[in-house]
């Protein structure tokens, strides 16, 4: 009697163990992948306070709206002026990222950042923004964090908790600087299994309040000040293989202000051709990036045959279609020595 006992409590406790997951650097996103999420119209539904040992999570009825994309582009395929710091084993081994993100346009009073990039390094320490990349003012500038901010430690289990910091600052032609402290406090509170439209996942739940405080200096003006962005506190169910998180939650002082549930992604080929062509994210539906070899000149048409969109594009470009219709269009790229190059792309919404 007292044998099966034995066996019996160590089969509960393996079976306690192996529920729980172990998240490392393998978990997080792989280059040239597109990782696609759908913002959650009725976030209200969650419940922020249901945590704890072996939780059950079932979120299986959200409803997706508009869907969100991250690409894990090559740090090689971003322009050469970022890659300074993040691209240099050499002389910046602790910078070297493994991706970087393209991150949307900053236009302000007197200061202009396009074409931007968040560098990211994932290793056995951790998971990092190690820096970003930007035309600022019009110069490709590369940004090294001076404080790298940690968004994960590795390995990362239940019961984990800990504070990191980051920093950075920015000097900003014609204007003066620019800079950002980061805390992150966070608590890994939860294991369990979570249910989204998606499917099933054994995940971790990790809570991380992100308080933020910019820097501001004006050459103009003489002085600078800091000030302190509202605190959110960040909700991540992570899982393995998975690359991003399967479900996120952000909340401010009101509640909830935001929520997506992973859908699906893609990995990205490099097409063989003459004029080599890498389209990302398709579908998409904000941004589209092409990357090539070449310049030349592009057409979008629609299945008509009507022309949509014409331009001048070089190795590396992007195209605004969050103005498109749903739908496929033909993508057309002709180089400056007449070689034409044709693609289907896919707006969605």
């Amino acid at each position: 009697m007292l044998k099966s006992f034995s066996s019996l409590f160590l089969i509960l406790i393996t079976t306690t163990l192996d529920s729980q997951v172990t998240i490392t650097s393998t978990d997080m996103p792989q280059t040239s992948h597109s990782y696609f999420s759908q913002n959650v119209l009725d976030f209200i539904t969650i419940d922020l306070s249901l945590t704890g040992p072996n939780s059950t999570w079932d979120y299986s009825s959200l409803v997706g709206v508009d869907l969100d994309t991250l690409y894990a582009a090559p740090v090689s395929s971003t322009p050469l002026a970022y890659q300074f710091y993040f691209n240099n084993v050499f002389l910046y081994p602790d910078y070297v990222a493994n991706y970087a993100v393209p991150t949307d346009d900053i236009g302000a009073t007197g200061v202009s950042l396009s074409d931007r990039f968040e560098y990211f390094k994932s290793d056995a320490n951790g998971h990092k923004i190690v820096g970003f990349g930007a035309n600022v003012q019009g110069i490709p500038t590369s940004v090294r964090y001076a404080v790298i901010d940690k968004i994960y430690h590795f390995p990362m289990a239940y019961g984990d908790t800990g504070t990191s910091y980051g920093e950075y600052l920015l000097s900003i032609p014609t204007f003066g600087a620019y800079g950002q402290w980061i805390t992150r406090t966070q608590n890994v509170d939860g294991w369990g299994t979570l249910l989204t439209p998606s499917g099933s996942y054994d995940c971790l739940r990790v809570k991380t309040v992100l308080e933020l405080t910019d820097t501001v200096y004006a050459d103009f003006a003489g002085f600078g000040s800091s000030f302190n962005r509202p605190t959110d506190t960040i909700f991540d169910w992570i899982t393995n293989g998975e690359g991003i998180p399967v479900l996120t939650a952000t909340s401010g002082d009101l509640g909830i202000t935001s929520a997506k549930f992973k859908v699906g992604e893609i990995n990205v080929i490099n097409e063989q051709s003459h004029q080599p062509v890498k389209l990302f994210p398709n579908p998409a539906n904000q941004i589209l990036y092409i990357e090539t070899d070449r310049d030349g000149f592009l057409n979008v048409y629609d299945l008509s045959g009507n022309i949509i969109l014409e331009k001048r594009y070089t190795a590396f470009e992007k195209i605004d279609v969050s103005q498109l219709a749903c739908g496929v269009y033909q993508l057309s790229l002709t180089d400056l020595s007449g070689e034409k190059v044709s693609r289907k792309i896919t707006v969605i919404r």
